[in-house]
């Protein structure tokens, strides 16, 4: 560095700064989606990703007790033997909570809530390590802390963003590869190939960050030898590590057959290759999923900082101009992979993946930008990688000397700022926050709490079906217990002998009640909010009856 170099430009010393600037989204994470992990009945998919993690602590092996299906089309074709519709990483990683934590949907988000809490680690380093200054790293994460897809992906118990972690960090390590001497980069390659493998473990999604890292290790100076080589490590990480899935393949090799083609591979549509061919009808599949992921306003973000943040990034001098190439095209690859890969799959997770690089390189370039447009000139050239940042220009402006130019570059990065903030705001779930914080564990509002009461006006003996809201915690109790979903495709059409039914939000708006036939008994709570916890209670109708109704009050108020 210059001597003579403007003490604003000079490298952040200030570790203590930095990790304030990182803590800061985290801790709003936390206090913004803590609330809801805690209160909340099971969600989308949940019935399907909870339980696994506990019978895995028990026995050993990941299955659903409550779905003992036989019928292939469910895609949860023995279910209750072993789990094989997807690899079983997120279950293993699930297993050690359940053996500190009391069981239920909260104790199984908790891996995906702390997977939410390195994302945004993630997001502040690789800002950092492309060229942005610690606040405008803040910045990137605090987009990323109040964003839908962080919302979802880090409350809800799918394996969509525990592979999406591991799938940053085998990038992350490619990377590092790339800016190795060559003699020294083995142990990176080798990394990478591992942490991908890992990826694949929680879900084949995986395949988009082998497919990066596989290009990655023919890039660079290195020669065809070394290149080969490379790939191999990389390679061999990869087979590594998704090995750790063979036992439990070749133990229910059916289960594996069944359930894992059914939910992938026959869902995915044409063939890979055919579909990055021509892949316009995955895009088009995916622009609806990905508006309906992210709402309106962050798919207008999203697309604003994919286009708009390429350009200005490339205008960034803080790194070479093969690196900068090499991060545009994995931009734009991540959003190109994630729709062809993932193909006419109904997922939605995993654009995730995509979305925290497209944060990343637009808060860069946007930065930069301000910084050279409004920053202070007299420091802007020759001076390192950090200094042109119109966030650290927030410092410069207690300088008199530069106060005018710095102090328009914080105005106008702030400005930028807070209204990126107030576009995340609408769906960023702040009125649910609201109703879990004022009434902390009220049973209205507060799902265990709830099911608990509810159970306990019921007998012990017989079979019980229930929806996925609180399927988990009907289980939980000891009862003989069956998950409520579609009825011909899940049990037949044979009459279904059973004791209670369980309805509560998709059960109702499904209708279920009538392809049971079930006799309402009563509603226990309302859902006059989307906070609020109900549950209808049916039995069967009187033609099917075993037994007399007489086991609890009929319909009434709510206790």
């Amino acid at each position: 560095m210059s001597r003579h170099c403007h003490p604003r430009c000079r490298p952040d010393r200030r570790p203590l700064l930095a990790l304030a600037w990182l803590a800061a989204p985290m801790l709003l994470f936390v206090v913004l989606r803590l609330p809801t992990l805690i209160h909340q009945p099971g969600m989308q998919d949940e019935q399907w990703f909870a339980v696994p993690g506990l019978t895995v602590w028990r026995e050993g092996i990941p299955r659903i007790p409550y779905v003992p299906t036989r019928n292939r089309a469910t895609l949860f074709e023995n279910a209750d033997v072993c789990l094989m519709a997807l690899p079983p990483g997120l279950f293993y990683v699930q297993a050690p909570f359940f053996a500190i934590f009391p069981p239920g949907y909260a104790t199984a988000r908790l891996p995906l809530f702390l997977a939410g809490l390195a994302t945004i680690a993630i997001v502040f380093w690789i800002v950092k390590r492309i060229g942005g200054s610690t606040p405008a790293a803040g910045a990137a994460a605090l987009i990323v802390s109040l964003s839908r897809p962080l919302l979802f992906t880090g409350l809800t118990t799918r394996p969509d963003l525990l592979c999406a972690v591991a799938g940053w960090l085998s990038v992350i390590a490619a990377w590092q590869m790339l800016r190795n001497a060559p003699a020294r980069d083995g142990r990176w390659a080798f990394t990478s190939g591992a942490l991908s493998g890992l990826a694949g473990l929680f879900h084949p999604f995986a395949l988009v960050f082998a497919m990066q890292g596989g290009v990655a290790m023919l890039l660079g100076a290195a020669t065809v030898g070394h290149k080969a080589k490379r790939a191999a490590l990389f390679i061999a990480g990869n087979a590594l590590v998704i090995s750790w899935w063979i036992p439990l393949i070749v133990s229910y090799p059916y289960e594996f057959r069944s359930q894992f083609f059914a939910n992938v591979l026959d869902r995915a549509g044409p063939g890979l290759p055919a579909r990055i061919v021509w892949p316009i009808p995955s895009m088009i599949h995916h622009a609806r999923l990905l508006y309906e992921f992210a709402g309106p306003l962050q798919c207008l973000l999203i697309a604003l900082g994919l286009v708009l943040g390429t350009a200005l990034f490339w205008q960034q001098r803080t790194l070479s101009a093969s690196e900068r190439k090499g991060l545009i095209a994995l931009v734009w690859s991540s959003v190109f992979l994630t729709a062809t890969v993932a193909g006419l799959h109904p997922t939605k997770g995993y654009w995730i993946y995509p979305f925290v690089w497209i944060v990343a390189i637009a808060v860069v370039g946007i930065d930069g930008f301000i910084a050279r447009r409004f920053g202070d000139r007299r420091f802007q050239a020759g001076c390192g990688p950090s200094s042109t940042s119109a966030f650290r220009s927030v410092n410069a402006a207690a300088d008199d000397s530069s106060f005018p130019r710095a102090g328009r570059a914080s105005v106008v990065s702030g400005t930028l700022l807070a209204m990126v903030v107030l576009m995340l705001l609408p769906g960023a779930g702040l009125r649910t926050t609201w109703v879990y914080l004022s009434r902390w564990k009220d049973p209205t509002v507060y799902a265990p709490a709830f099911i608990d009461g509810v159970l306990d006006e019921l007998p012990r003996e017989g079979v019980f079906y229930a929806d996925l809201s609180y399927v988990f915690d009907v289980y939980l109790s000891g009862r003989e217990t069956r998950l409520c979903q579609e009825r011909e495709q899940y049990w037949g059409d044979e009459p279904i002998p059973y004791t209670y039914l369980l309805l509560s939000w998709e059960g109702d708006d499904a209708g279920w009640a009538n392809q049971y036939d079930g006799f309402h008994v009563r509603r226990i709570g309302n859902r006059e909010i989307p906070q609020n916890c109900f549950v209808d209670l049916y039995r069967p109708a009187p033609v099917h009856l075993a037994e007399p109704h007489d086991s609890i009050p009929p319909d009434g108020d709510s206790e």
